[in-house]
């Protein structure tokens, strides 16, 4: 099911969330817990004042677009995996 990133629900977001790790360990033989520290790690980074202003310039300019995407406040990580499918992909749907 393909939807709206905008209309979805708490579950969408878990199925969401589900099928991404589901994904990862299949296609790239990667462990979710593995992902999950470096998108956390990043999430840090981005939403830390010091921390962001240390980053290297190339990371810190899509860190930048985060920032002023989510208004300066650390967003969940699923919301966050969600808004880098649409940075990345340029459309505001994902499928479920």
């Amino acid at each position: 099911m393909i939807k709206k990133i905008s209309e979805l629900t708490a579950e969408d977001k878990a199925e969401f969330l589900k099928k991404t790790k589901q994904a990862f360990i299949r296609e790239h033989g990667i462990p979710w817990e593995i992902v999950e520290a470096k998108m956390i790690e990043e999430l840090e980074n981005t939403f830390d004042d010091e921390k962001f202003v240390k980053m290297n310039p190339d990371v810190q300019i899509d860190a930048a677009y985060a920032r002023k995407a989510f208004g300066n406040k650390k967003p969940e990580l699923v919301d966050y995996m969600l808004w880098m499918a649409t940075f990345v992909t340029k459309s505001e749907y994902v499928e479920l």
